[in-house]
């Protein structure tokens, strides 16, 4: 292998699955070293703190422990990470949260390397590590409300406190942040990605998300008033935003259930 290899090693508790995903690089993706391939988190920890690998290619959900218990106990994050799962609504929202990249199974073979060869690029460019920083502070934190969120914007990506974001609003296939403090930033996904990522009424934290309008993702908590004859909020900052039609009755019977008015 010459230096410019990627060390890799596969983190999967299905032997098939960790077959394929080898078989997939050995033959298609010259540029990555592959130190092994294991099927427990204890194993994976042994070898990382042993071999120390620039990428893992991490299931998440698995018997004795996920990927993100194995991430929880490790106390560094200078290595890339592509998510390796089967769908499942939670973890996929942590991951979109932080703009990583994840593969959903069966496995393609186009989209793995495509992900190995990002994935390598980054290394090498040492590109947007506080990714994976902030999904290690955010896994200790329990309240997505107390996470940040990270937004592609056109001059790179930014972070920003899901308790700063007063409301969304879409702009064609991209998303208009308003922030307290009045600054405003442009994400390049559309605003049905972020109603999926943002903590939603059902998870009943102090900062959750409702689409109000198909323009408008509203933070409940920075209403300041409703006026149910013209139907429409007043946010903190004073804008004052329509609600829908169809979403009327649905949004005043969360404002009584979260006792907001």
């Amino acid at each position: 292998m010459n230096s410019s290899s990627l060390t890799t090693l596969i983190v999967d508790d299905e032997p098939k699955s960790r077959n394929l995903i080898a078989t997939i690089l050995a033959k298609y993706c010259p540029r990555v070293e592959l130190l092994g391939a294991v099927g427990n988190i204890e194993d994976a920890y042994a070898m990382i703190q042993k071999r120390a690998p620039q990428l893992l290619l991490l299931d998440i959900e698995m018997p004795h422990g996920s990927g993100f218990d194995l991430l929880r106990r490790l106390d560094r994050s200078d290595f890339e990470v592509v998510f390796v799962t089967g769908f499942d609504h939670y973890a996929l929202q942590a991951i979109k949260f932080h703009a990583l990249d994840y593969l959903l199974k069966p496995i393609d073979a186009l989209e793995l390397m495509e992900a190995v060869e990002k994935a390598r690029q980054n290394w090498e460019g040492k590109r947007d590590r506080e990714r994976l920083q902030q999904l290690l502070l955010n896994l200790k934190e329990p309240d997505p409300s107390s996470h940040q969120l990270a937004i592609p914007t056109i001059d790179g990506r930014e972070y920003v406190p899901v308790q700063h974001i007063l409301y969304c609003t879409a702009d064609g296939s991209y998303t208009s942040f308003t922030l307290i403090g009045g600054r405003q930033l442009i994400s390049s996904k559309n605003l049905g990605e972020y109603e999926k990522i943002l903590p939603g009424i059902n998870e009943r934290l102090h900062h959750c998300f409702f689409r109000v309008h198909h323009r408008y993702l509203v933070n409940l908590s920075f209403i300041q008033k409703y006026n149910r004859k013209d139907n429409f909020i007043q946010m903190e900052d004073q804008s004052n935003i329509s609600i829908a039609h169809r979403r009327k009755a649905k949004f005043q019977k969360i404002l009584k259930e979260l006792n907001l008015y």
